[in-house]
């Protein structure tokens, strides 16, 4: 692990804070994500937008937006770090070695604009070679409106689940 040139002190923990809620984040994760992770930080905002007393609808297109954003640093994030051989202890009482498991880096950050609209962002590297493809992807999908881009998702959706795929692929 690479070593920070500064150390945080606390003041500067305090600023970065600050920066944060002038710009109307209230949930910000940067790090290394696994499934175990996005059950905790789901469970977590779930906790939050029921503390804030979110509108039902406004609450899970959060967290629906929340979770496949999460998922895709998960499948295609081009940062990780190895897990080779790492044993583990289960439910069943056998440890269970698992092997070419990585855990992918990436940011997520939910917020709020001073005109009341909710925001979910996300953020991970992917690899140059996927570059053009994503580019085509997002130009081919630009400008739709919601139910166009729903009808494109169910579609990707039949046709990846036929073919064993991760997602709609329409995330990487």
């Amino acid at each position: 692990m690479k070593q920070a040139n500064k150390r945080l002190d606390g003041q500067s923990y305090l600023s970065f804070r600050e920066e944060l809620v002038k710009r109307g984040i209230i949930f910000s994760y940067s790090g290394f994500l696994n499934e175990e992770i996005l059950t905790g930080i789901g469970n977590a905002l779930r906790t939050k937008l029921t503390i804030d007393k979110t509108d039902a609808k406004v609450s899970r297109g959060i967290f629906s937006a929340f979770v496949e954003q999460v998922q895709n640093v998960i499948r295609y994030s081009a940062e990780t770090n190895a897990v080779i051989g790492e044993e583990q202890h289960h439910d069943d009482g056998e440890d269970h070695v698992h092997e070419n498991e990585s855990l992918p880096y990436g940011m997520v950050t939910i917020g709020e604009y001073p005109d009341g609209t909710r925001f979910v962002a996300c953020c991970y590297k992917i690899s140059n070679t996927d570059t053009e493809k994503l580019t085509a992807q997002l130009e081919s999908i630009r400008g739709l409106d919601r139910k166009q881009l729903g009808a494109i998702m169910r579609e990707q959706l039949k046709n990846v689940q036929a073919q064993g795929a991760k997602g709609a692929g329409l995330g990487g």
